[in-house]
């Protein structure tokens, strides 16, 4: 078994870690949602209890896993509290697009981590908070930020996290699923956000427009991801892959989304700051817009969305959008998307 130290603030980093102590993995959380000691929860409905170590209780030996959460939250000092709680085998980002890789590269750098032992991954791997592990995604993508990782680091990741799909390097940075279904609903429910509207996210706020905006946008993704040279899966294949066969949908994507069990609660944001908009644009869709101008590939729908998203935030995105688009270029062409 590993030892593990995450460090998020997010409800499903709290679920993450709980899931982890399950499978009887020595588990550290760093962040808000649980601290060290015994936890009571449910677990796929039935009542569990386990134990959360602190850093002290952490062993010195057999395998050390750092997770660090980049769906908001800052990828460099998650990897310096990692880092600093020891040596690490294994490094996972979660989430973030095309920010988390640079920032991880860029802290890699900083710190002397070898950037072969650095995996990304797609999003979110367990659904749940600190009071209830509702369930695990499957084959979520996940590749290594540089060639060269020794066998044992990937098998180690396999191990620990039977939930991935590792592939093509950097295909994860362009296939943020949070991106595909957040921005959307807050652009097209901009005045129920104004009102303090307490409609379901997923559910009334996710109708036929949202779903055909996701379409467009994802076109324009594939023909970026095409221009990169590499071959990216339309956004509702990842969906399906994401929620495993209890949960398939043979409806239309927003059929797909309004049936899932796990979006009913969700609610509207109160506000456009909300990670749903503010952080997705900023990871994900500003240098995607950016890195189409670099190459000249034109994806009108994802442009009209970092502007339609910049009337709402009263704020210029493009300044570091076009800095990270740089930044990441320089890494595809480092790597150019070899197979792992």
């Amino acid at each position: 078994m590993a030892t593990i130290v995450i460090r998020s603030d997010e409800a499903n980093a709290a679920a993450t870690a709980l899931l982890f102590a399950t499978r009887d993995h020595a588990v550290c959380l760093l962040g808000s949602p649980l601290g060290p000691g015994e936890h009571d929860f449910s677990f796929l409905g039935n009542q569990r209890t386990v134990t959360l170590r602190s850093v002290e209780d952490l062993a010195a030996t057999g395998p050390r896993v750092g997770v660090v959460y980049a769906e908001g939250e800052s990828v460099t000092s998650g990897i310096e509290s990692v880092l600093q709680a020891g040596p690490l085998d294994l490094l996972v980002i979660v989430g973030g697009g095309i920010s988390a890789a640079v920032e991880a590269t860029e802290s890699a750098r900083s710190t002397g981590f070898d950037r072969s032992r650095i995996l990304h991954v797609g999003g979110f791997i367990v659904r749940g908070n600190a009071a209830s592990v509702k369930g695990e995604k499957q084959g979520v993508l996940a590749s290594f930020l540089a060639d060269g990782t020794p066998e044992s680091v990937e098998e180690l990741a396999k191990t620990t996290f039977p939930q991935i799909s590792i592939g093509q390097g950097y295909a994860v940075a362009l296939s943020s699923v949070n991106a595909m279904v957040h921005v959307p609903p807050m652009i097209f429910n901009a005045m129920n956000i104004e009102r303090g509207e307490q409609i379901r996210f997923y559910v009334e706020g996710f109708g036929d427009s949202v779903a055909r905006l996701i379409e467009y946008l994802d076109a324009d993704r594939l023909r970026l991801g095409a221009a990169l040279g590499v071959d990216l899966l339309p956004v509702g294949v990842l969906l399906d892959r994401y929620r495993g066969p209890e949960y398939q949908h043979d409806g239309s994507l927003r059929e797909k989304v309004n049936a899932y069990p796990p979006y009913q609660s969700t609610k509207l944001p109160s506000t456009f700051s909300h990670r749903f908009l503010a952080h997705e644009l900023r990871s994900t869709f500003a240098p995607m817009s950016a890195l189409a101008s670099s190459l000249g590939v034109d994806v009108p729908t994802i442009g009209a969305a970092v502007r339609m998203g910049e009337v709402l935030l009263g704020e210029d995105l493009q300044s570091e959008a076009s800095v990270l688009a740089e930044k990441f270029l320089s890494l595809t062409e480092a790597k150019y998307f070899s197979g792992t």
